[in-house]
């Protein structure tokens, strides 16, 4: 399996304020009145970055519930470049992404796919 992934205008290598910046800019989703926020969990290769449903707790609170459907990504440290993954644990996606980038298997693309490319899958 390959990790495909789209680039952003990040300056690299990615560090947490670029990361939640990225998040900010590429990853906000609007759902019906609710408020999406982004938890960023750093990790060797990357960013994981989990949408949830309002604010995040200051505390050792449990995370709200995640937002279901294209809300869990990775941010690649090295190059920005953002990809899309299953809702898992964010520990397992880190496992797995690095992983992939062990592997050589991260394919940034040119660029975001448009409508378009969406229509013809």
């Amino acid at each position: 399996m390959e990790v495909h992934a789209y680039p952003t205008s990040a300056t690299t290598p990615v560090d947490l304020a670029a990361a939640q910046q990225i998040a900010a800019r590429y990853l906000s989703v609007t759902e019906h009145g609710s408020e999406i926020t982004h938890r960023v969990t750093e990790f060797d290769g990357g960013f994981v970055v989990v949408a949830v449903r309002g604010p995040i707790p200051e505390t050792s609170s449990p995370l709200p519930p995640p937002v279901i459907g294209g809300t869990v990504s990775v941010i690649d440290k090295a190059t920005g470049a953002v990809s899309y993954w299953p809702t898992y644990p964010a520990a397992l996606i880190a496992e797995q992404y690095d992983e992939m980038l062990r592997t050589g298997r991260l394919i940034v693309a040119d660029d975001w796919p448009t409508d378009d490319d969406r229509e013809e899958e």
